[in-house]
């Protein structure tokens, strides 16, 4: 079988592009609603009233120590921070594999995110924290956790490592690393006064259901490709010694 170029191992034509933007119109319902009822219909509840006392607890433990320490942690996933992360990663995985899924699941992973969260976001307009805040942010609305949810979406390169090796250590760190990073970022933003608990979690759900969807999505559209090199390899190995006989 002949190895196909790079430029045909692109995965995300007409059909994939609809799914995924059918899956990103269901996320939006979907956080929109639990963010409709944490700013509506649950504004009174013990779950709110939770994630205020959590916000005030976290201001009375500031320390210089812990407001550098948190300021790391917040700016692992920082907009211009994800934005680099993603374009180095999905190049040296094109460049390793010389094909589009390994890249293609990471960026369209971060996409998926990135658009559910400012959709959301913009329409929830949920206040932040009414604590003093130790980051300015140009997105003036706390619901749902963008920096969380990007966090967690990074775990699509998780999954890649564990195509590509059965090495324990090596998917062991992977996973740890994975877990690790959005909680640290999750913590970080809380401790800043940017975010309450349940923009964490929903944040963080937010990122994780963004890896899965677009996991299923572009390996169905790779199978489906491989199938269609294989029959194309396939017709052409049935025709050429048709053609060569005619011809002689």
């Amino acid at each position: 079988m002949t190895s196909p170029r790079i430029r045909d191992t692109w995965l995300v034509r007409k059909h994939e592009a609809m799914q995924l933007g059918i899956i990103y119109v269901v996320f939006t319902a979907v956080w929109f609603s639990i963010g409709y009822l944490l700013t509506h219909t649950l504004k009174n509840s013990w779950i709110v009233h939770t994630d205020k006392s959590i916000s005030e607890w976290f201001v009375k433990q500031r320390t210089p120590g812990l407001n550098s320490a948190s300021f790391v942690g917040s700016m692992l996933s920082d907009t211009v921070v994800k934005i680099v992360v993603t374009a180095v990663v999905a190049l040296v995985m094109l460049i390793v594999w010389k094909r589009w899924l390994e890249p293609s699941v990471v960026v369209f992973s971060l996409i998926l995110e990135a658009l559910t969260f400012i959709t959301v976001t913009t329409l929830v307009k949920r206040p932040r924290p009414d604590v003093p805040h130790l980051d300015t942010s140009p997105v003036g609305t706390s619901y749902p956790s963008g920096h969380t949810a990007a966090a967690v979406a990074y775990s699509a390169i998780v999954v890649i490592v564990f195509w590509h090796t059965r090495k324990r250590w090596i998917r062991a760190l992977s996973v740890a690393v994975a877990v690790i990073l959005p909680v640290c970022v999750g913590l970080a933003r809380m401790y800043r006064g940017m975010h309450f608990l349940t923009d964490v979690v929903f944040g963080a759900l937010l990122g994780g259901a963004s890896v899965i969807a677009t996991v299923m999505v572009l390996t169905r559209a790779a199978e489906r490709q491989q199938n269609q090199h294989v029959e194309d390899d396939e017709e052409h190995t049935e025709t050429v010694p048709a053609a060569q006989l005619a011809h002689n």
